[in-house]
C-alpha cells in the first residue's frame, strides 16, 4: 500500500555506489523512501512476489535487466507500478527508447529537482489510481445495497428511460396494481398517467431526454391497472442502471394534512427544546454548505458556549437549566433574525452559520458576547446572568468534512474555557499561509537574534565507552534560549538551513565546543555534528584551524558526526573538505549509520574513524529481534573492518543488556544519561 510517510522504491541499477547517490538525493528533497536493489530477472520476480513496491527506478543503459524486461514481469503479474527510466542524460533517442519501452516518466540524476518531480507525480497519480480502484469497489458495493433498499423500500420507485421502465420495485407495482412485472417493463409512462395530465407528463419527458430535470416534486393524475385514478407527487432525479443513464421516479401519495408533514420534519430534526436544528440534521446541513463552498464563498460559523453551564445547572436544577436553554437560545434568534442557520449542538453550545465573510462575522460575535454579559436570562423561577464564549472561523473550498470543523470550533471554544471564557477566538484559514509567513519572520529573528547576542546554548550527553576510558566523550547539542525557554535544534535548525543560517549556527557551535574543551579541567573529547552546508564549505578547515591556534586546543579533541547520506549525496564536494579535518587529526564519525542499501561501501571512499548505528534500528530493540539482527551484523562487520561502533538511544536496561553482549564500543541514551548543561559523566 502507499504510505503517506514513505514510498516502497526498487531501484534497478548496476551500480551500488550510483543507487546509494539516487537514494540520498531523494532523502534530502525530503522524500522518505524504503529502498530495494537488485541488477537481474530472477531477483525482481521474487521481490515483485514478496513485497509491496510502489515505482520502480530503472537504469536505461544496462542489459542485466532492461527498462522493457522488467515493464513486461510488472503487466503480466498484473500489478500498478510506474517505472521511471533513470537516462543517462536527456539524449533524444534515449528519451524515445523510454517512451517506446512503456515508461510512465524518466529522469536523470544529473537534474535531480527534475528527479524529484517525477517521482512526486507518479507517486500522486498512483495514489489517485489505487484510490479510483477503492472507489469503483467501493461503489459496486454500494450499488448492490441500493438494489437491496430499492426492492426492499416501501416508496414507490421506478428508472425510466425514454418513457419506458427499465426498473420498479415491488412497492410501485403494488402502487399501480400490476401483477405481471415483465407487462409493467413493456408500458410506457404515459399509460400510466390519466389524460387530464398526459399533455404535462409528455413535457417532462421530452424535456428529461434534453437531461433537464423539473426544479421540483411535480403532482399528477395518474392512473392504475384497473383505471382508478389517483394523485402522486414524483419526485425527479438523475440516475444510472447497468451504466445506462436515466431518470429515477419517486411516487409520493400527498398528505392529506401538510401540517402532519411539517410536523414529522420537526421532530425529527430540530431540537425539541429550542426549535433549532438538532446536531444529526445539521451535520447533513453543513455538509451540504462545504460542497457550495467550492464554488462560492463559503458561510462563517459561529461556535456559541454558555461558560460555566455545569455549575448553572446544578446551582439551579435540569428543569430551570431547560428553561435558560429555551432563553439563551431566543435571544440569539431575535438578535440575529431568520437569515442565520441555527444548532443546538450539544447542552449549552450552539452553531450559527451565517451568510458573512469572517472579518464581519467576528465582529457578530464580539456585538453577541458583550450583550449577553449584560442580559438577565429566565429560568423557570428565577434568573440568570452569564457570558459565553465563541468561536468563529469560515467554510472554505479546502475544507474537508463537518466534523473537520466542528473538532476546529470545539478546540478554540476548549481553549477558551481554560483560560476563564468571555472570550473570542477566531480561526480564519486564509490566514493561514501568513501565519506561516509570520512564523517563518519569528524564527529568523530569534535565530539572528542568538547568533548576534550569544543566545544559544551547548548542552552535552556522555557517550560511554563500555569497555572503559580515562577520557571523557560527550555528544554537543545546540539550544536556543528564547526568554525562559530553551528551544529543542528540531524546531529551529530547518529554518535555519532554509533561510542561510546554518553555517553560522555551525561554527557558533564548534567555537564554544572547542572554548568549552579548552575551559574544562577533564580529559574530553566531543562530538560534533555538522551538516552538509558546511561540510562543503572550502573556507571551513582553515577556519577551524584557527580555532584550534586561538584556543591552543588539538584537533583529536573533536569529532565531527556526518549524515551518512550527505556522505553519499555531496562525496564529490566533501572529499577534499574530510581530508583537510583528518590531516589536522579531528576524528569522522558517521552518523544514522545502516540506513542506506550498502552502508559500508562509504568505507572505501572516506577515511571514517566510528559508525554510530541508525536510531530507527534502536527504537524498541529488546522487543525486536529483527533490528537485533540488523544491528549485531552491523557490529560484526565494523570490528572486522577495525571500525568502532555506537549504539545511541539507549532507553531502558534491557537494550543496555543486549548492548553489552553485542560488544558495541559506545553507548548514548537518557537511561544512562540525558543532555544537560555541564559535562557530567552518569554515576
Amino acid at each position: 500500500m502507499v504510505s503517506d510517510k514513505s514510498i516502497n522504491l526498487l531501484i534497478i541499477h548496476q551500480s551500488e555506489e550510483e543507487a546509494e547517490r539516487i537514494l540520498s538525493l531523494l532523502r534530502n528533497y525530503q522524500i522518505a523512501v524504503r529502498p530495494t536493489r537488485c541488477i537481474d530477472e530472477e531477483a525482481l520476480l521474487g521481490i515483485l512476489e514478496r513485497k509491496p513496491i510502489d515505482i520502480v527506478l530503472c537504469q536505461q543503459l544496462q542489459n542485466d535487466l532492461p527498462v522493457l524486461t522488467t515493464i513486461d514481469h510488472i503487466k503480466r503479474m498484473g500489478k500498478d507500478i510506474p517505472v521511471i527510466a533513470l537516462l543517462e542524460n536527456f539524449d533524444a533517442d534515449l528519451v524515445q527508447e523510454s517512451i517506446e519501452n512503456g515508461c510512465n516518466s524518466y529522469c536523470t540524476a544529473k537534474l535531480p529537482e527534475h528527479m524529484k518531480h517525477c517521482v512526486h507525480r507518479e507517486m500522486e497519480s498512483l495514489k489517485q489510481r489505487r484510490k479510483n480502484t477503492e472507489l469503483a469497489l467501493e461503489l459496486k458495493h454500494t450499488e448492490k445495497r441500493c438494489d437491496l433498499l430499492l426492492d426492499s423500500s416501501k416508496q414507490a420507485i421506478a428508472y425510466i428511460h425514454d418513457g419506458m421502465h427499465v426498473y420498479s420495485n415491488q412497492s410501485y407495482h403494488e402502487l399501480f396494481d400490476y401483477d405481471d412485472v415483465e407487462e409493467l417493463e413493456v408500458t410506457p409512462f404515459l399509460n400510466l398517467i390519466a389524460k387530464e395530465d398526459l399533455q404535462k407528463a409528455k413535457t417532462v419527458l421530452r424535456d428529461i431526454s434534453k437531461h433537464i430535470l423539473p426544479d421540483e416534486d411535480m403532482e399528477f393524475l395518474l392512473k392504475k391497472a384497473d383505471g382508478e385514478t389517483f394523485s402522486g407527487i414524483i419526485n425527479f432525479s438523475n440516475a444510472t442502471i447497468n451504466g445506462e443513464q436515466c431518470a429515477q421516479f419517486i411516487i409520493n401519495i400527498p398528505s392529506a394534512d401538510p401540517e402532519v408533514e411539517k410536523e414529522l420534519f420537526e421532530i425529527k430534526n430540530k431540537d425539541l427544546l429550542t426549535k433549532f436544528f438538532n446536531r444529526s440534521y445539521y451535520h447533513e446541513y453543513l455538509s451540504n454548505a462545504i460542497d457550495d463552498a467550492k464554488t462560492s464563498r463559503g458561510d462563517s460559523l459561529i461556535m456559541v458556549e454558555a461558560d460555566d453551564a455545569e455549575k448553572i445547572k446544578k446551582a439551579h436544577g435540569i428543569g430551570n437549566y431547560d428553561q435558560f436553554i429555551v432563553s439563551l437560545s431566543e435571544f440569539l434568534n431575535n438578535k440575529l433574525g431568520n437569515d442565520v442557520t441555527y444548532c443546538r449542538y450539544a447542552g449549552s453550545t450552539f452553531i450559527l452559520q451565517i451568510k458573512l465573510p469572517i472579518e464581519k462575522a467576528e465582529r457578530v460575535a464580539e456585538k453577541l458576547r458583550a450583550m449577553v454579559a449584560e442580559e438577565i436570562f429566565s429560568a423557570g423561577d428565577t434568573s440568570i446572568n452569564c457570558t459565553i464564549s465563541l468561536a468563529v472561523t469560515q467554510i472554505t473550498k479546502e475544507s474537508e468534512t463537518p466534523n473537520s470543523i466542528i473538532k476546529l470550533l470545539t478546540q478554540q471554544i476548549e481553549k477558551l474555557t481554560e483560560r476563564g471564557g468571555n472570550a473570542i477566538a477566531t480561526f480564519d484559514p486564509a490566514e493561514e499561509e501568513k501565519l506561516a509567513k509570520a512564523a517563518s519572520k519569528a524564527w529568523i529573528d530569534r535565530i539572528t537574534d542568538g547568533l548576534q547576542n550569544d543566545k544559544f546554548k551547548l548542552h552535552y550527553q556522555p557517550v560511554i565507552n563500555i569497555e572503559g576510558d580515562e577520557q571523557e566523550h560527550y555528544e554537543v547539542l545546540v539550544r536556543l534560549l528564547s526568554g525562559e525557554d530553551l528551544i529543542s535544534p528540531i524546531q529551529f535548525i530547518p529554518v535555519a538551513e532554509k533561510y542561510g543560517f546554518i553555517k553560522d549556527i555551525d561554527r557558533w557551535v564548534v567555537k564554544n565546543a572547542i572554548q568549552a574543551i579548552k575551559s574544562s579541567n577533564k580529559d574530553v573529547e566531543l562530538f560534533v555534528k555538522l551538516s552538509h552546508h558546511t561540510l562543503t564549505d572550502t573556507s571551513f578547515p582553515q577556519w577551524l584551524m584557527e580555532q584550534f591556534k586561538t584556543f591552543g586546543v588539538g584537533g583529536d579533541k573533536l569529532s565531527f558526526e556526518i549524515k551518512e547520506s550527505d556522505l553519499v549525496t555531496h562525496a564529490k564536494t566533501m572529499k577534499p573538505i574530510i581530508k583537510a579535518l583528518k590531516e589536522i587529526h579531528c576524528f569522522i564519525i558517521v552518523e544514522k549509520f545502516g540506513s542506506g542499501l550498502n552502508s559500508f561501501s562509504i568505507l572505501k571512499h572516506f577515511p571514517v574513524d566510528v559508525l554510530k548505528v541508525d536510531s530507527s534500528l534502536m527504537e524498541d530493540l529488546s522487543n525486536n529481534e529483527e533490528n537485533q539482527g540488523k544491528v549485531k551484523d552491523l557490529i560484526e562487520k565494523a570490528h572486522t573492518l577495525g571500525k568502532q561502533v555506537i549504539c545511541e538511544q539507549i532507553e531502558d536496561a534491557n537494550t543496555m543488556s543486549i548492548m553489552w553482549k553485542m560488544a558495541v564500543n559506545y553507548v548514548q541514551g537518557n537511561f544512562i544519561a540525558p543532555p544537560g548543561p555541564n559535562m557530567e559523566q552518569s554515576e
